[in-house]
């Protein structure tokens, strides 16, 4: 893997939990976290070219394209939570209620497309860990995938940051191809 893919990957990653833990504080990090995580990804993809590995592509934008619903899905889940709660509250009780089922209904199937594509992301660190030797990947994408099925409770969440940083030591610890003018001594 060349220089360049490797630190893209890692401080892509950097990038996008610092914009995770300040996003929790400051909302406008939240800009920060998805410009890591476009970063990382963009890594993904000139690794799997790099390695001759179209697989990692492949399930990292399946993964990223269900990561993409499923956020639309939480949000449109979650507005109709709290209008149902908002109408309940005016005295529309049967309304209210049948838009908070529909959220609640919204937000199982948001963590069902969120564990299939932490299920995707495994598969994309389990073919990285394969071609760069470097079993860290596979560790820190299984974290990912038990941490998303966990989610409903708050460990899931723990399991999450753990994966991302076990991914980030991952991309750091990836050998870098030596160049012919780096092989030859001068």
């Amino acid at each position: 893997m060349t220089r360049q893919t490797k630190q893209m990957g890692g401080w892509g990653l950097v990038v996008a939990l610092a914009g995770s833990v300040l996003g929790i504080v400051i909302p406008i990090f939240w800009i920060v976290f998805l410009t890591g995580w476009v970063i990382a990804i963009l890594a993904y993809m000139r690794a799997s070219d790099e390695y001759s590995e179209p697989a990692i592509k492949n399930n990292v934008i399946t993964a990223l394209i269900l990561m993409i619903v499923y956020w639309v899905v939480m949000f449109l889940s979650g507005g109709a939570m709290i209008a149902g709660v908002m109408t309940a509250m005016v005295g529309e009780g049967h309304m209210g209620m049948t838009m908070g089922g529909i959220g609640l209904l919204g937000l199982i199937v948001a963590w069902i497309l969120g564990v299939v594509a932490s299920w995707f992301w495994y598969k994309a660190n389990r073919m990285m860990t394969q071609k760069s030797g470097v079993n860290l990947f596979k560790i820190g994408g299984l974290l990912f995938f038990i941490g998303e099925i966990l989610t409903v409770i708050f460990v899931g969440s723990l399991l999450i940051l753990a994966g991302l940083i076990v991914l980030i030591v991952a991309w750091f610890s990836v050998q870098e191809e030596v160049g012919e003018a780096q092989a030859s001594p001068s």
